[in-house]
């Protein structure tokens, strides 16, 4: 026993029980048995080892089964003790197996229960064991053999502390031999920074050995009472200090103390491993990304991490215990506590859901997973769990349900809509469904006007007749540039509808565009007498109602484009055909051409010089309906794209002059011409007949804007751009032809397409729509632009900018183009009264063959090139020039080939390699009424048809010379 066993004071009894009631029953049979004893009752381990500890219990009884601490551990803490008190099992049931196992483990009996009036004798019984033992092994075994029955440090000293005998864990667990022990002082091996602690410890335990003065025999004072044990290093021998728990029994008479010491190192290192593994848990839970709790086997919260913290607003304090359950929504709260505290009783992982209340005052869904912790003796010490905040599942969840509601409203609508339904009957449809679906009170179809943007109202369905307001407002640019719906206010500045249904009682809204910016043609909108906030699903809902009304009006637009692009490629079609009869009219025309003004000329030629009369004038009017018959003929095949442009030196000053009576022939009495020219020469390089015709198109447009009347102005200038002035157009000097009208003016929408092809303001059979765009065409052809002015009801200027500088006017895109490169200034024309191409033709004796199938253009070219002088020979088909030359009979060595391009049985171009084989040195001057592209004849000559006999002269004489370099 730890006091004196011959001691006559009460025993001092230590209870190891939850039950309150079961330890009242065992006071009552001590009471009843007039058993004189000192008792101590302890519910927990924490309890206990504190009571073993302070109470130095003589006897200790324990119940099997605690909560979280059974019987057989409070056994083992007993065993520590030095010597250890006897310990009896108080059980309500232990059957065969459980009394073996604890008697085995050291328990002196056990005591069921339901038979407590045993609980006295076995006392008595083990107290009378336990003295008797331990008086044996005070006197047999203590020298020796006691001291290797433990692990643990076990000697007796001396009061001094001087060691008489040590124990074999002596050496196990300081590294000291028997020899280095015996007869050395305790203290000596005690680490100097704990020696005041063992001073002390050791002074405390002498003085309580020692016999009170004045004869005090008070439990508190009686010899043998040890101190409390003493916690201390001891120096190893080799190794670094080891921390050792000593208890000391100090025997009266003997002057010996005998000391037991328990190595707590490992326990040590463990208890800072835990430490720190502590520090790095909570360090890692205050940084995890989640709320994590703690909560001990009582089901007592201890512990919340830093985010759990700022998640409700409340300090530490406030949520240990029961605390955090405050934040608990009420309606979870009852139900989720009482769940919550059944988990302690399976003490399995769990998963749960509640909504807790933040820092903010709103509630929010959290899911819960808890895990129950079990420590090293395998005993159930609570939970640790961890919530993630779902509130947005749980919301897209209700999203998802009432979304469900109001598919198979849209899915119907969306198959109704699918049938051919005019938008009338499912805009007034789609109100309906509004009303319903949505429990609003006004559910309406807005229209919006495109010229002054004002909402106009398409149809309106109501649950109570409301009045129907006049103005709704104009829609801003704001509105009109959202693709979302919005919620609506009664500011007009937010929906100018919404303003205007105030009156009506509307207080809230919600509004979706039809179509996307910026094609917004229409609003649907739903209106409600509550200050109301539509649901996300709300949204959704009436946005796809008003993706199915833009379906279904974007079909119908695109139905009524299409029959208007079936109408344009008919219009297309009839005018390609009508530019391939025009290109073939225009082929054969020239032709006849040819041959009127070839004779015309010959016939002029072969004039007296000073001929009078009818005849010369009668000439001279001949040729000059040939050259108005050309340029129609050119105008044809422009229109064909098979025209043969010839570019020039033009003054504009001089094109609007000789233009300005043609202009007016075709303008009403009600319009003045008006011309208003630059006082220099505004000259530039191109095509004459092509810049007349777009100065015809713009006067003719210009008329057209003027049905009452007003004044047609043609200006020209010079224009110096600046870098960037124009995008379009290049820095430099260009001449700029004007024609303006007071007409009607355009909207901006007709401006957006007024050079778009066959767009026409004008009334059905009055126009193709080609006319603008030509004229752009050919004003950018020739690296020019078109700009246009207009305004409504102030009339329209359009603005055309060619370029002053040949290099930059030269044609470009798909345009033909003449192939002359020569300054005509260079080479001299023959005429009647010249005789220079003449004179040449003699004196070089030249041949010249000429091949076409055309019997009146043969004959007349023939005719002009001898009366130049030159020697022909005139054949009607290739492969007579071809036989004629191959022919063993033939010496003649031609100086150059004249040949029209299509022939029936080869064409000029293949001719032009048979006969380039031959003579390789051969010159060839090519000419047609119409060509695709003279660019594919090469470094070849070519001479449009209808030509004059100058400019048959001027070509002939090109290639000859040409030849000769």
């Amino acid at each position: 026993m730890s006091s004196n066993p011959s001691s006559s004071a009460p025993p001092r009894i230590l209870v190891n029980e939850d039950s309150e009631i079961d330890f009242h029953l065992l006071e009552t049979e001590f009471r009843r048995a007039r058993f004189a004893c000192e008792l101590r009752r302890t519910g927990t381990r924490a309890e206990f080892v504190q009571a073993l500890e302070a109470f130095r219990p003589d006897l200790v009884i324990s119940d099997y089964y605690l909560p979280g601490f059974n019987g057989i551990a409070a056994l083992e803490l007993t065993k520590r003790r030095l010597p250890p008190p006897p310990f009896i099992f108080l059980t309500h049931a232990a059957g065969e197996e459980i009394a073996v196992e604890c008697l085995h483990q050291g328990a002196a009996d056990y005591v069921l229960k339901k038979r407590l009036p045993r609980i006295v004798p076995v006392i008595q019984s083990v107290m009378s064991r336990y003295r008797s033992s331990a008086e044996y092994l005070r006197q047999t075994y203590m020298p020796g053999e006691l001291l290797r029955l433990t692990h643990d440090l076990f000697s007796v000293t001396t009061r001094d502390g001087v060691m008489q005998s040590a124990n074999p864990a002596w050496t196990s667990i300081l590294g000291y031999s028997q020899a280095e022990l015996v007869g050395r002082p305790v203290r000596a091996l005690v680490h100097p920074d704990d020696a005041a602690i063992f001073d002390d410890w050791w002074r405390r335990l002498l003085r309580r050995a020692s016999p009170p003065p004045g004869g005090d025999t008070t439990p508190a004072a009686s010899p043998g009472r040890t101190p409390p044990d003493c916690e201390c290093r001891f120096i190893h021998k080799h190794e670094g200090p080891r921390h050792l728990l000593w208890s000391a029994l100090a025997l009266p008479g003997d002057d010996k103390v005998c000391i037991y010491g328990h190595d707590l190192t490992e326990r040590k290192q463990a208890e800072s491993a835990l430490r720190e593994s502590e520090t790095r848990f909570r360090r890692i839970a205050d940084t995890a990304p989640v709320l994590i709790w703690m909560a001990d086997a009582r089901g007592q919260f201890f512990y919340f991490n830093n985010l759990w913290l700022e998640f409700t607003g409340r300090s530490l304090a406030q949520e240990i215990g029961q605390g955090c359950f405050d934040g608990l929504h009420p309606d979870d709260r009852e139900a989720y506590i009482r769940r919550f505290h059944a988990h302690f009783v399976d003490r399995v992982a769990f998963r749960s859901e509640f909504r807790l209340r933040r820092h903010d005052g709103a509630y929010r869904w959290l899911v819960n997973h808890a895990t129950p912790c079990i420590d090293a003796q395998g005993e159930f010490t609570g939970f640790i769990g961890s919530c993630f905040d779902v509130t947005e599942q749980h919301e897209v969840e209700d999203l998802l349900t009432h979304r469900a509601l109001k598919q198979s409203a849209l899915a119907s609508f969306s198959r109704f809509a699918l049938a051919p339904h005019s938008f009338d009957e499912l805009v007034q449809r789609a109100a309906g469904l509004i009303l319903d679906t949505l429990h609003v009170d006004c559910s309406c179809i807005f229209t919006l006007n495109p010229g002054d943007r004002t909402l106009i109202l398409r149809h309106c369905a109501c649950h109570k007749a409301c009045a129907r307001p006049g103005d709704f407002g104009r829609v801003t640019d704001t509105m009109l540039a959202r693709e979302h719906a919005i919620q609506l206010s009664d500011d007009p500045e937010n929906f100018p509808a919404a303003g205007a249904l105030a009156s009506l009682g509307m207080r809230s809204g919600l509004a979706s565009p039809i179509g996307a910016p910026p094609h917004i043609h229409a609003f649907v909108v739903a209106f409600s007498r509550e200050h109301r906030v539509f649901s996300s699903e709300a949204v959704d809902f009436i946005q796809g109602l008003a993706n199915v009304l833009s379906t279904v009006h974007q079909r119908e637009r695109v139905e009524a484009a299409l029959a208007e692009s079936e109408q344009k490629l008919l219009q297309s079609q009839k005018l390609e055909i009508a530019g391939l009869i025009a290109s073939g009219v225009a082929h054969d025309f020239n032709n006849l051409l040819t041959a009127i003004r070839g004779y015309g000329e010959l016939l002029k030629d072969n004039l007296p010089p000073d001929a009078t009369g009818d005849v010369p004038v009668s000439l001279d009017g001949l040729l000059k309906t040939t050259s108005r018959a050309t340029a129609l003929v050119r105008r044809l095949l422009a229109f064909s794209r098979n025209q043969v442009l010839t570019t020039e030196t033009i003054d504009l000053n001089t094109l609007v002059t000789d233009l300005r009576d043609l202009i007016a022939s075709f303008l009403p009495p009600g319009i003045r011409i008006e011309l208003k020219l630059h006082p220099q020469p505004v000259t530039l390089v191109a095509d004459r007949n092509q810049i007349e015709q777009v100065l015809i198109n713009l006067a003719i447009n210009a008329r057209d804007a003027m049905p009452d009347g007003g004044t047609l102005t043609v200006s020209t200038t010079i224009r110096e751009l600046a870098p960037g002035e124009i995008p379009a157009l290049r820095a430099g000097s260009y001449a700029g032809l004007s024609v303006q009208d007071t007409g009607t003016g355009m909207t901006d929408e007709v401006k957006a397409k007024i050079f778009d092809p066959f767009f026409t303001t004008k009334a059905p059979g009055r126009g193709t729509g080609l006319g603008l765009s030509i004229c752009l065409n050919v004003i950018r052809h020739f690296h020019g632009d078109l700009l246009l002015e207009t305004a409504l009801g102030q009339g329209t200027t359009f603005q055309a900018l060619l370029p002053r500088d040949p290099v930059a006017a030269e044609p470009a895109g798909n345009f033909d183009t003449d192939t002359e490169a020569y300054d005509s200034s260079m080479v001299p024309l023959p005429s009647s009264g010249d005789d220079t191409a003449k004179d040449s033709a003699d004196e070089s004796g030249e041949l010249i063959y000429l091949v076409e199938d055309d019997d009146d253009i043969r004959e007349v070219t023939t005719a002009i090139l001898r009366s130049l002088g030159y020697r022909v020979r005139a054949f009607a088909a290739a492969a007579e020039v071809l036989a004629h030359i191959t022919g063993k009979k033939n010496t003649e060595t031609p100086s150059l080939l004249i040949s029209d391009i299509f022939m029936p049985d080869m064409d000029g171009r293949k001719l032009s390699q048979h006969i380039g084989k031959i003579h390789p040195s051969l010159r060839i001057l090519f000419m047609s009424g119409y060509v695709d592209s003279p660019a594919q004849l090469n470094d070849t000559y070519f001479i449009a048809k209808p030509f004059t006999r100058d400019t048959l002269a001027r070509k002939v004489r090109l290639a000859l010379d040409a030849r000769r370099e």
